[in-house]
């Protein structure tokens, strides 16, 4: 066995140094965004009778279902608020983070033919594997250390430093459990896709599980410590701060891993135990072009994110029905989905319900846009990754101009835009109409009103797209900004409800900052062709600088 693990020592090094920057942006969005939002609680619902109300709104099916259980009600601290609203979102997030870490250094690397040149050196059968675990248990130690003493750090009197410490291992440990099942499914999967896309499955899955446990009245915690997301959060932080999860989780871990080095040691380099599908004899007539490749290669992505934008929009949707219900009686919510505090004191019950509606749907609206952009950043930053794994060189080689070739996935991108918009307002649409009744549909919520809303944010979209074609076309080496981009335009999303926590000069610097709260207030054309014509301007400097380089490769 101990050859096996021959100069683990030296890979792990040469990992964390691949992962200087990439991993860095990740642990400082990850601990950063936590810190600025944990005061920001506090600030909001500054005594314990607006927080117990506030709980009071989380107490059903749907909210529990979408967050978790709420715990420490009766004498609910900012600590215990915050740990309820925000702990899966954060672990989710690492888990996201540790999925494409353990990915990118397993099945990726073998797929591009580094592991080959790897093992063909003096390095044990095991030790890739080995080091790429070995590393995500550093990283994620790093990143639990920063998030607990950031969030003790913070000064909020409930969250002090034991809970804040144990929110962070939670945080760390739910990323290694995804950590290990991104092992395990680069062993089974023959295609770094494949095991990607079956590590987020497994991610969507244990979400779907503990919702489902969590939802029922009284709620199944045994159907929700299936999932290692529901388990963590019986730890009750800043509540009664229970470490048993720890020890589970790291027993699950365990488990998984040893699996993955099992799998590793029985298969041969490059392979996977899950067959890769056989493809066609002839090549259909679309794959002549290199748009037709282009459609061809993103679009099993694009029919999987609408499949989810429309799911999100319907799960949305659903809670239309008794919005008022449980919002109604809670001015702290109704701050929170952005109602100013002049309309809560003079709204009469005849008009709660459309009041409501209305600031709900624009809530609603740019935080779906938010999401809505993941595939559309994805389809554009597509021929980067051709390029970087050694295929564009191929069709560049032949009578295809670069222009042409870009112009494929940049079309493909916006048009995947305007699809993710419309997916999730029919999906709100059909899902509100189902439990109100076509005539109890707010007005709000009718089908043109909702395109109308959803489609306005597509300029702020765009100017996003045309950034990453930019930095795509100028930085190639430099394409991890993108995604630098879209964290700092979701956060400041996230913290339009706290204008006084930073200077309102770096709110403009987001595009969404600019689009109107539609149907609270009218589209502000002026605004939208502004930015159509700033997003213009982007995407040709993209392409005047992509056609203009050479190919990198790294």
């Amino acid at each position: 066995m101990r050859g096996n693990f021959t100069n683990t020592g030296k890979l792990v090094k040469f990992i964390l140094r691949r992962e200087r920057i990439i991993s860095t942006v990740w642990i400082l969005i990850i601990v950063l965004f936590s810190m600025v939002l944990a005061p920001g609680i506090n600030t909001m619902f500054p005594d314990i009778e607006t927080r117990n109300n506030f709980a009071a709104t989380l107490e059903n099916p749907i909210m529990i279902a979408m967050m978790g259980p709420v715990y420490g009600v009766g004498d609910y601290t900012a600590g215990a608020m915050y740990s309820g609203m925000m702990l899966l979102w954060i672990m989710m997030t690492a888990g996201i983070m540790n999925i494409f870490l353990v990915v990118r250094h397993t099945r990726a690397d073998e797929e591009k033919g580094r592991a080959e040149v790897v093992r063909s050196l003096p390095t044990g059968r095991l030790a890739n594997l080995n080091a790429a675990i070995i590393s995500a248990v550093i990283i994620n130690a790093v990143m639990a250390v920063l998030l607990g003493l950031g969030l003790a750090a913070t000064g909020v009197e409930s969250m002090d430093l034991g809970g804040s410490m144990l929110y962070g291992v939670l945080t760390g440990l739910a990323g290694l459990v995804f950590a290990a099942v991104a092992a395990l499914f680069s062993q089974l999967s023959s295609y770094k896709g494949g095991a990607t896309g079956l590590s987020f499955l497994t991610l969507g899955v244990f979400y779907m599980v503990r919702a489902a446990g969590d939802a029922q009245m009284p709620i199944n915690n045994a159907l929700s410590c299936i999932s290692p997301l529901g388990l963590a959060q019986r730890s009750e932080v800043y509540v009664q701060n229970y470490i048993y999860p720890v020890f589970i989780l790291i027993a699950i871990i365990a488990v998984i891993i040893i699996i993955a080095f099992k799998l590793n040691s029985i298969r041969d380099i490059d392979q996977g135990f899950i067959p890769a599908k056989p493809g066609r004899k002839e090549a259909k007539k679309s794959l002549l072009s290199s748009f037709g490749l282009s459609v061809r290669l993103l679009k099993t992505s694009i029919i999987v994110w609408f499949i989810v934008m429309f799911a999100l929009g319907a799960s949305y949707g659903s809670i239309l029905g008794e919005i008022d219900e449980f919002v109604g009686d809670s001015p702290e919510y109704l701050t929170v989905i952005g109602i100013p505090e002049e309309i809560v004191e003079k709204m009469t019950d005849a008009d709660k319900k459309e009041i409501i509606s209305k600031y709900f749907g624009v809530f609603i609206t740019s935080m779906m846009t938010l999401v809505g952009l993941i595939p559309v950043i994805i389809a554009a930053m597509k021929p980067r990754n051709e390029e970087k794994d050694n295929r564009a060189e191929h069709i560049l080689a032949r009578g295809i101009s670069r222009t042409k070739y870009l112009f494929g996935y940049v079309l493909i991108a916006y048009i995947s835009s305007i699809i993710m918009q419309c997916a999730t307002a029919v999906g709100l649409y059909l899902s509100a109409s189902s439990v109100a009744g076509e005539a109890g549909i707010p007005e709000s919520f009718m089908l043109g009103s909702l395109l109308k809303s959803y489609l306005s944010y597509l300029p702020a979209m765009w100017v996003i797209l045309g950034f990453t074609i930019l930095v795509i076309g100028l930085l190639p080496k430099a394409s991890g900004m993108i995604w630098g981009y879209y964290g700092f335009v979701c956060f400041m999303s996230f913290i339009g409800g706290f204008p006084d926590l930073l200077p309102a000069w770096v709110a403009k610097i987001s595009p969404m900052s600019y689009i109107a709260k539609v149907p609270l207030d009218d589209i502000n054309f002026t605004n939208l062709a502004l930015l159509t014509g700033l997003a213009a301007v982007l995407t040709a400097l993209g392409f005047f600088h992509y056609r203009k380089r050479d190919l990198v490769y790294h």
